[in-house]
């Protein structure tokens, strides 16, 4: 059995993944390719635990759909998340993405894109974050601004 914070992260991001794969991704819910077809598949075969693993990998690729995203599809993604109770993709970046560490890690902004990423993260107070590391966003979003 899994622990209730890895039980948790699995209904999260299968919940995140199912809307993903719809919307963005374009694929039919009924197709078999569907990654939540294909999910639940691997879970009853190899159960949960393992299958969490593969579910990690499959969001992580999805951040990499960012690098072509302009803020209004991030945004327009997050609030169609929001609205179904499912997590959104800022929050999910800022506690999964080597992209949002490794911008951090630069300590500055390069484009519109990061740019809406640290201050979609900076200003929604749900996502738990260390207090110094909203403030290095502040400073780079006002550092980008200038």
């Amino acid at each position: 059995t899994m622990s209730p914070e890895k039980e948790q992260e699995f209904v999260e991001l299968e919940a995140f993944l199912d809307f993903y794969a719809t919307a963005v991704m374009g694929i039919d819910p009924v197709n078999d390719i569907h990654p939540a077809t294909q999910l639940r598949g691997i879970a009853a075969q190899v159960g949960k635990s393992k299958a969490l693993v593969g579910l990690r990998q499959a969001v992580n690729d999805c951040f990499e759909w960012v690098e072509d995203a302009t803020p209004e599809e991030i945004s327009a993604l997050d609030s169609a998340l929001k609205s179904r109770g499912i997590v959104t993709f800022t929050e999910l970046m800022v506690r999964k993405s080597r992209k949002y560490r490794a911008v951090l890690k630069r300590g500055r902004i390069r484009n519109d894109t990061e740019y809406y990423i640290v201050d979609a993260a900076a200003s929604d107070l749900s996502i738990a974050m260390p207090e110094d590391e909203r403030r290095q966003l502040d400073c780079m979003l006002a550092g980008y601004r200038a």
